[in-house]
């Protein structure tokens, strides 16, 4: 069984959809009730185009282990290949608000700029920035990339600003500021917050 799950999940991670959703349908046969396998198998099913199973097994497998991230993160996957929107948007908003889910709001922002959904992207950079307390640049350079798509030259300036403040030395921080045209100085710093 170790052997056909590190098989699948060799596959898996390379998106060879098809030979992961064999293994792992195998496994799920011989010993139901692995999480991490099901939840695998639903974006496997999803990818394949076999939706309808695919959030069968995403959702068994979230309700299984509703503190796993990858398991948000797999059927938000599943959701957003579905088009249900709504439940992609409650699923991450709620783990970023009730669990302090740095990760899920990030990615809620993500999902926000792929379905074209400024409102969602901006409410889920404001979550990350509030739980992160100016110690993680992260959510200010995703601030950075919603306030782009927006056209708020302004806002991402500040945003940009605020995550050099925390990080100066970070690649993508630096390579952003010397995008913009910014000084590598600590005045080119802002405090961090909303």
């Amino acid at each position: 069984m170790v052997a056909a799950k590190k098989e699948a999940d060799y596959a898996f991670q390379y998106a060879q959809y098809s030979k992961a959703a064999a293994g792992y349908a195998e496994i799920l046969e011989r010993a139901p009730g692995d999480w991490e396998v099901e939840s695998r198998y639903g974006v496997c099913l999803a990818e394949l185009g076999n939706l309808a199973e695919a959030r069968t097994h995403a959702e068994t497998a979230y309700t299984a282990n509703l503190g796993s991230q990858e398991a948000a993160e797999n059927l938000a996957r599943v959701y957003f290949k579905l088009g249900d929107k709504q439940k992609l948007v409650q699923l991450l908003y709620q783990r970023g608000k009730d669990m302090n889910s740095l990760e899920s709001y990030l990615l809620l922002a993500d999902y926000g700029l792929k379905m074209n959904d400024p409102d969602t992207a901006t409410m889920a950079v404001n979550g990350a920035i509030v739980i992160a307390n100016g110690v993680d640049f992260r959510p200010y350079l995703k601030a950075v990339e919603v306030a782009e798509d927006v056209g708020d030259a302004k806002l991402a300036t500040q945003r940009l600003r605020q995550a050099y403040a925390i990080a100066p030395e970070v690649g993508p921080v630096r390579a952003k500021v010397a995008e913009y045209g910014l000084a590598f100085e600590p005045t080119t710093g802002l405090p961090p917050g909303l």
